[in-house]
């Protein structure tokens, strides 16, 4: 069974199973909200990712498939700024996601459903162009808000820094962990954070 085929048949199965890893480490309304457009959108387009790489896909048509959903990224944007509205931190947005694709493994092991290597590169990439849009609008939004509550010059250096801290945190641990690769969005997110604080050092101390 090719793993597009196998998500649309458990669907409903996936995201039961991910709800349960979401509610282990938050509660209430915000749990259920959390899962309302992120785990089952991003499962609608991993699968429509699948389906256009089609059955033994190479690494080209893998390419080809997670080009051409770029609204992965977008949604996941979305996703975090609602998630950030609703507390969440950021670590919490990128074990979201986690989760997903946690639930995908340990069901298709127990089903007995072995992922071709170009089927594990796309729910690799589609999942890692995932992580760095939403923890990329969550920093942006929060810092955002922060702005909306102060005026002053002195405090945008603070703010900015820490927003490209909480990036580069988050995005070093889940990179860490092995969810992702170095080489890909979240790998750059954390490269394009690391550069800015970078910078921002050096405007502040005049170099």
């Amino acid at each position: 069974m090719t793993l597009d085929l196998f998500l649309t048949d458990n669907r409903t199965e996936l995201i039961e199973r991910t709800r349960a890893k979401v509610v282990s480490r938050s509660s209430g309304p915000a749990a259920a909200a959390e899962l309302e457009h992120g785990v089952p959108l991003f499962l609608s387009q991993l699968t429509a990712a699948l389906e256009e790489q089609g059955l033994g896909g190479t690494e080209e048509s893998t390419r080809v498939s997670h080009a051409a959903h770029p609204a992965i990224g977008e949604s996941a944007a979305l996703h975090g700024v609602e998630l950030l509205k609703f507390g969440f931190t950021i670590e919490q947005v990128v074990h979201d996601y986690g989760d997903v694709c946690q639930a995908v493994t340990e069901l298709a092991e127990e089903h007995r459903v072995t992922l071709s290597i170009a089927e594990f590169h796309t729910l690799n990439r589609c999942l890692d162009n995932a992580i760095a849009g939403a923890v990329s609008a969550w920093s942006q939004e929060r810092d955002r808000a922060r702005a909306d509550k102060a005026d002053k010059a002195a405090d945008a250096f603070t703010r900015d820094l820490s927003r490209l801290l909480d990036q580069a945190t988050a995005t070093f641990d889940v990179i860490r962990e092995g969810t992702v690769a170095a080489g890909g969005a979240t790998g750059s997110l954390l490269y394009r954070a690391l550069v800015e604080m970078r910078a921002l050092i050096d405007k502040r101390g005049g170099k």
